[in-house]
């Protein structure tokens, strides 16, 4: 799969620098921008300085365009062995590599010095920007290293400190559990999210605890025949959060919301559309009560996302009209900036709705089209998407679709 470090190329762009210019301002070949380019190689230390200096970008912003990486547009033909499962076996490997074998390295090397929390606290804020700005491969990139840093200052850290390690450890695990959930590999959700709970507790945070929760709940629910077991793992956190009243607490507050939301989804797709509208009402008097659509704990919890997973529930419930005139009064625009995931994810919902009521393949493919437009690695990532794009190319009419071929080898289904 080809790959591209867009933001990169993009900023030599902007300069006006063609990539020969640049090497020749860097004293490297043409043949080395361009690997950087491509996420071949990633530059060498004594290069960032001068490359940082010639894009006009301090060193962080330059390592965030380094571990930015999406996927290139290629061409293909259809891709034969995905019916049964619309996130391959290849597919998942590009992305969670790096993170299972993270997962099976139970040693880890003792001599290496522990990073700071600054380091690690910076690192793991980085990690979550990327997985809700939905840059995967960014995210992929980055998992296994900044699980190696959060194992490595909780191994270390002393005092007052142990508390804020064992926190960041389970912060990183959170987000390897939503990489794992978003392209639907139910076994390494449910392991990172059981290592984040661990963390969690060590560390004493209840919130962080219930998130690891939400985690597992969704890794429970891409199971067979274990969504019941889903429900007990999301009844019993949103039990325990409701006696501890965390009106005061932003965070606590945060995630007993997403609690109540996923628990309104999995009602919705056990087709008990009473329970999944009072626990979307429990939830919008949280959201009532945290004023605005936030992003404590890196949740996106707020009205407008009430509003979004009222949505989801109507599309799990079978109900495509309601799913539809939700959507049409929805204003994502208010989400907090970074929630671009959140906002694809409108469009996908809304594709299978367009889908389920009267099979309208066009629309159903503009709303993918927009999911993509919003977060270009949306439709390759997200199991549910891919499902939809299977099902419409099982039955393409390239007149009523033109666009749905060209997203779909974009996708990785054509090959």
């Amino acid at each position: 799969m080809a790959l591209k470090r867009h933001r990169l190329c993009q900023r030599r762009k902007t300069l006006g620098y063609s990539q020969e210019r640049l090497a020749d301002l860097l004293g490297v070949e043409r043949s080395t921008v361009v690997r950087w380019e491509n996420a071949e190689t990633d530059p060498q230390p004594w290069h960032r300085t001068r490359i940082a200096s010639a894009l006009g970008v301090t060193l962080e912003q330059l390592d965030d365009m380094l571990v930015d990486v999406s996927m290139a547009v290629h061409r293909g033909q259809a891709v034969k062995d995905m019916e049964c499962d619309p996130v391959s076996p290849a597919a998942r490997s590009d992305l969670l590599g790096g993170l299972r074998t993270f997962l099976i390295s139970y040693l880890t090397d003792a001599d290496r010095p522990a990073p700071s929390l600054v380091e690690v606290r910076r690192a793991v804020g980085r990690l979550h920007n990327h997985y809700q700005r939905a840059s995967y491969m960014s995210v992929a990139r980055l998992l296994p290293d900044v699980l190696t840093q959060a194992m490595a200052l909780s191994s270390s850290a002393s005092g007052i400190h142990r508390s804020s390690a064992f926190r960041l450890l389970a912060a990183a695990y959170i987000a390897a559990s939503k990489l794992a959930a978003k392209v639907g590999d139910s076994e390494t959700t449910l392991l990172t999210a059981d290592r984040a709970s661990t963390a969690a507790h060590l560390a004493g945070d209840q919130a962080l605890a219930a998130v690891a929760a939400y985690q597992a709940a969704c890794g429970l629910m891409r199971q067979p025949g274990r969504t019941a077991d889903a429900e007990q793992v999301v009844q019993t956190s949103i039990d325990a959060l409701g006696s501890a009243r965390p009106v005061s607490d932003p965070d606590l507050l945060s995630v007993h919301g997403a609690l109540l939301l996923l628990a309104a989804v999995i009602a919705g797709g056990q087709g008990d559309a009473k329970q999944a509208g009072q626990l979307l009402a429990r939830a919008e008097g949280l959201a009532t009560t945290l004023g605005t659509d936030r992003n404590r704990l890196w949740t996106g919890f707020g009205p407008t996302n009430v509003v979004i997973h009222a949505v989801s529930v109507a599309v799990q419930a079978g109900n495509a009209d309601q799913a539809i005139q939700i959507g049409t009064r929805l204003d994502a625009s208010r989400l907090p900036t970074v929630l671009v995931g959140r906002r694809a994810q409108v469009h996908v919902d809304l594709a299978a709705a367009a889908l389920m009521l009267s099979g309208d393949r066009s629309v159903s493919v503009l709303h993918l089209l927009e999911a993509e437009r919003v977060a270009a690695e949306m439709v390759h990532a997200n199991a549910q998407a891919r499902t939809i794009l299977l099902d419409l190319l099982a039955k393409e009419r390239r007149i009523a679709t033109p666009g749905l071929r060209p997203l779909a080898e974009r996708a990785g289904l054509l090959a």
